[in-house]
């Protein structure tokens, strides 16, 4: 709430005064008042919710009767719940949109009479299918149907590492501005992970990792094979590989791990291994394991 909606020359001697007032503490205070009264009734409708969810209505009602019992206006609050719901309900909300203060809204819905719908017309409006299917389903031959976007699949898989690195309580950095600049890229690379170091060779630098997740099959990656010769020639850590997804569980798969290891002749220590995410799996959990967390 601004200021600015206030016509505040119209006040003749107060106007600087209370303009200096209203902006320093009032409006903040009813911006907070507001706030926290919605708050407030909401957190008793839930709780309303929760006690006949729980065919306990009548702990609500002794909450209630202890509110009364401390000093505080039980049944104003009670009388404001209903005020809530048309507000926060999507088929009444648009109604009283304009109103900021809970009681605003129930002096409409008296002076209206106004009512929330119904169960069976709240029912109806819900969206029959809120979410579509990319294919037909079919359980014989799950890889056919519609194709994630690219950047939708490697994100998938970027996430699924980052899962078990947050539950295995490793460090890491993830999207790492590399200290190197790449074949073909006119700024420093970006590295999907840079795990931090650990007590052991090689990884007492740490090291990274890179991941190609394919949803799409082909014979040949031309991504990876440009992944293959930056870790060679520009790549400051060790680097593990991740290669899967959908388009790389057949011939295309088996094709780039043979290029890769073939082409670990070349790499030396800079490249630890190419696996799968199931491999990555099994390899985190028995050989890096849980970290402890500092105290």
């Amino acid at each position: 709430m601004q200021i600015d909606l206030f016509d505040t020359g119209r006040y003749g001697l107060m106007a600087l005064p209370w303009k200096r007032r209203l902006k320093n503490r009032g409006l903040p205070s009813l911006q907070a008042l507001i706030q926290n009264e919605t708050t407030w009734i909401g957190e008793l409708c839930a709780m309303e919710d929760e006690a006949h969810a729980e065919s306990a209505p009548e702990a609500f009602e002794l909450f209630m009767n202890d509110l009364e019992k401390i000093g505080l206006p039980a049944r104003q609050f009670k009388s404001l719940m209903p005020a809530y719901r048309y507000k926060q309900n999507p088929l009444t909300a648009s109604k009283v949109a304009h109103l900021p203060m809970l009681s605003q809204v129930k002096g409409k819905m008296d002076s209206l009479q106004l009512a929330l719908p119904n169960s069976k017309v709240m029912l109806a409006s819900e969206p029959a299918s809120p979410n579509r299917l990319a294919a037909p389903l079919n359980f014989d031959d799950i890889s056919q149907g519609g194709r994630l976007t690219p950047h939708t699949a490697g994100q998938i898989g970027e996430d699924s590492v980052e899962n078990v690195l947050s539950r295995l309580r490793i460090k890491y950095l993830t999207q790492f501005t590399a200290p190197f600049i790449g074949w073909g890229k006119s700024n420093q690379s970006r590295v999907d992970f840079k795990v931090a170091a650990f007590d052991d060779e090689p990884l007492d630098r740490g090291f990274y990792i890179e991941v190609k997740w394919r949803n799409r099959q082909q014979s040949a990656d031309d991504n990876l094979t440009a992944l293959l010769h930056n870790i060679e020639a520009w790549y400051d850590l060790p680097t593990l590989v991740l290669y899967d997804g959908e388009g790389a569980v057949k011939d295309a798969y088996e094709t780039v791990r043979y290029q890769m290891d073939q082409k670990r002749r070349k790499l030396g220590d800079k490249l630890l291994a190419v696996m799968t995410y199931n491999e990555f799996v099994l390899w985190a959990q028995t050989q890096l394991g849980q970290q402890e967390v500092a105290a």
